[in-house]
């Protein structure tokens, strides 16, 4: 327990706050405590100078008798507590006024006369400022007009012992604020850190058991650890999301290639065993080269896919007129097209101008007229389109077959997804991916959605080329 509190963030937190208050106060009291003891010693010396100013101002007057005469007038026991003395130019004493704690009385005894046996006391008197650890003094001198000089003197308490109940009142106090504060701001910042201990433990929990689902609870309110919670349960959600379509996509992937390597096998097994016949071997293996490359088409495609989607395919941009590639791509798959009685019809009203790499873009408009086709029913159209306006630039493939459901617009640009509806047609998956993929990293947009005729219509959009600039 101790060690667990002892690496808490919110005991680390509070002993850290705990004490920058504790140095904070300490600086304040510092200041204050000599902003204190300076404002007595000021007022102290005050005192003296302002007595020292009014005895002299007698003194120049009268000379020592109405420097006398005005101490004794005054009876109070602040100004008796004073010492007041006046010396000469040769430092001889003209005047002195002694407090009687500062007279010191000795008793002497002298024999008298001498061998007699027999003694005389008398009293010694000698001035001496006090000495003690309770007690200061303050003493103020003034030139007076005759050129002698006046020292005035005053016992006060010591400011140290004074203040010294002050010193002890903030050393407990203190002491007690401190480790109420370490409490207390261990308390609150356990509470406030709550929500990044239950972020440590739901990931500690995904590590130690794989258990993808588990999220953190508590995510309302509007402070900066919710929504950090916030922010981590969506990215548990895209990462699990992840997570099952790389599942999905591994599982489609091994029974899709199962298919055409076990044709492959069986097709080598079969020329194996043809007796020798040249001709029936010759044919199984163009059957075997047809699967080959349909296999390495799909590992290149895969790879053009892995590539776009991480920023690494090259693309050799040029300007180009958005209604070649279209009329490429018709050409190209008119004789498909006619096989199955399915017309292409070319929507091309004015050139369209963007910066691309013709090749790349025309694999993408030629996996989307090949999907249209693979989905058009025989004797259904299918139209490319080309327009342009102030927005950008879009090439359209609208079909009249089936469509594609709302609820799967999204998902079947994903890698070897493949819908209910595109279970019976051959393929992988990964045209649509690919073209996601290739119109992305020109900077562009593709999306699916109803044709009026009710199928399906894909669009591209691409930013559009700026003015040709002169030659020369």
């Amino acid at each position: 327990m101790l060690e667990r509190l002892r690496r808490s963030l919110a005991f680390r937190l509070a002993i850290q706050y705990s004490l920058v208050f504790a140095l904070v106060a300490g600086a304040l009291f510092t200041a204050l405590y000599w902003e204190l003891a300076g404002t007595l010693e000021a007022r102290d010396r005050a005192a003296v100078e302002q007595l020292a100013g009014r005895l002299g101002q007698a003194y120049d007057l009268g000379g020592a008798a109405a420097l006398k005469v005005e101490l004794d007038s005054n009876a109070s026991p602040e100004v008796r507590s004073y010492f007041v003395r006046v010396i000469d130019s040769s430092d001889a004493p003209v005047f002195q006024w002694v407090p009687q704690d500062w007279i010191q009385t000795q008793v002497q005894k002298i024999p008298f006369p001498a061998g007699w046996g027999i003694t005389a006391t008398r009293q010694v008197r000698s001035v001496r400022i006090p000495d003690n650890a309770l007690k200061d003094y303050t003493i103020a001198t003034t030139q007076l007009s005759d050129g002698s000089m006046m020292q005035v003197g005053r016992s006060i308490d010591s400011r140290a012992v004074l203040l010294r109940p002050l010193r002890r009142a903030f050393a407990g106090v203190g002491a007690v604020a401190l480790a109420l504060s370490v409490a207390v701001g261990t308390l609150l910042a356990w509470r406030s850190t709550r929500p990044l201990r239950l972020v440590s433990d739901t990931a500690r929990r995904i590590v130690e058991t794989g258990d993808f689902a588990a999220r953190v609870p508590g995510a309302s309110g509007s402070g900066e650890l919710a929504l950090l919670v916030r922010q981590f349960n969506t990215l548990l959600e895209k990462n699990s999301a992840h997570v099952r379509v790389l599942r999905e996509t591994l599982d489609n992937l091994a029974h899709d290639l199962r298919t055409p390597l076990a044709r492959l096998r069986g097709t080598a097994e079969l020329a194996l065993n043809q007796g020798g016949d040249p001709a029936e071997a010759r044919s199984a293996l163009a059957d075997c080269v047809d699967e080959t490359d349909r296999l390495l088409h799909v590992i290149e495609s895969l790879l053009d896919l892995s590539a776009a989607e991480g920023g690494a395919l090259r693309l050799n941009r040029k300007r180009i007129d958005l209604r070649s590639i279209a009329e490429r791509a018709a050409d190209l798959y008119r004789e498909v097209a006619e096989e199955r009685r399915i017309a292409v019809a070319l929507d091309l009203p004015e050139p369209v101008e963007v910066e691309a790499d013709p090749v790349r873009l025309g694999q993408a408009v030629n996996n989307l007229l090949d999907n249209a086709l693979k989905y058009t029913p025989e004797g259904g159209n299918v139209t490319v389109s080309v327009a342009g306006d102030s927005g950008g630039a879009a090439l359209s493939v609208t079909d009249n077959g089936p469509g594609v459901p709302a609820a799967e617009r999204e998902a079947i640009f994903r890698r070897l997804y493949r819908g209910d509806a595109s279970r019976s047609q051959r393929g992988l998956g990964l045209g649509l991916s690919l073209v996601k993929a290739i119109v992305e990293s020109h900077g562009g947009t593709v999306t699916v959605d109803e044709s009026p005729g009710g199928g399906a219509r894909f669009k591209i959009r691409l930013e559009r080329a700026g003015p040709a600039r002169p030659a020369g």
